[in-house]
């Protein structure tokens, strides 16, 4: 089975369909898949989404965090959780469902010995000269939907770090990526003539999301990805692995990062 997480259903049913179509087209048997409702904004809709999986599924293989925001408005928004948008979605939100499937991915892991989790991360995380964990929604410092995205994204790779740690011996990897730059939806706070020229111009020169796409499943299916003995590999685009920047290589930052994180989302660091 492939289960299908999405805030927007019927996108993710058009997706169903445009996949079982080229199935068909190039004679191969379409997939099993399952469409559920997973807003990352509500924490309280990714657990429902988690324990409707733990009941159902007895092992998870892969899990793919690939959800995410980057509001170019500039407006501090929280989500309805109290949190500034972009840690939530990007960061606190797929923590939180990877936790939670944790035991299911161990499941696959124990029989398999190769599980994964693999969160798209992005090259922005570079920006951001470490985590201020006493304010991580940005409540009394400097606002700027770049760095909140970047801080975010750094989030990713340092809890990336810490996980691969703790699951390793149980058949489990966790990787980070940069997909590549993509023409996404990622302008559509913007007035509608910046939206157009993003679409006539940069479509010329950034990745299709089928291009983006790449990187993903290269982490979450060859063995190339999980060969290394690198702790929460991190890839480019080109599927090369390469090191993410220095303040992600931090591991005290990491395991403080692991610490808050749990605290946060009220789970118990018996990993």
């Amino acid at each position: 089975w492939i289960w299908v997480g999405c805030r927007t259903l019927y996108k993710a049913h058009d997706l169903v369909d445009e996949w079982s179509a080229q199935c068909v087209a190039f004679g191969k048997k379409k997939p099993d898949c399952r469409v559920m409702a997973l807003d990352l904004g509500e924490l309280a809709s990714v657990r429902a989404f988690a324990a409707e999986f733990v009941s159902s599924e007895a092992r998870l293989d892969v899990l793919i965090n690939n959800a995410g925001i980057f509001d170019m408005s500039g407006a501090y928004v929280r989500s309805k959780d109290g949190r500034e948008q972009h840690l939530q979605s990007n960061f606190l939100a797929p923590a939180l469902l990877s936790l939670l499937l944790l035991k299911k991915l161990s499941a696959s892991g124990a029989e398999t010995g190769d599980a994964r989790v693999v969160f798209v991360s992005s090259k922005l995380h570079e920006l951001c000269p470490g985590l201020d964990l006493d304010d991580m929604d940005f409540s009394s410092r400097a606002y700027g939907s770049q760095s909140a995205y970047a801080s975010s994204k750094l989030a990713e790779v340092l809890f990336v770090r810490a996980l691969d740690k703790r699951v390793r011996s149980k058949g489990v990897r966790a990787l980070a990526l940069h997909p590549g730059n993509i023409v996404t939806g990622v302008v559509r706070t913007l007035p509608k003539i910046v939206q157009f020229a993003y679409r006539v111009i940069m479509a010329r020169i950034l990745l299709t999301p089928e291009q983006g796409a790449r990187c993903s499943l290269y982490c979450a299916t060859r063995a190339e990805a999980v060969a290394s003995d690198a702790v929460g590999p991190y890839f480019t685009s080109d599927c090369l692995e390469k090191l993410p920047s220095a303040f992600a290589l931090d591991d005290a930052a990491s395991e403080r990062l692991w610490s808050w994180t749990l605290s946060e989302l009220g789970i118990h660091d018996d990993i």
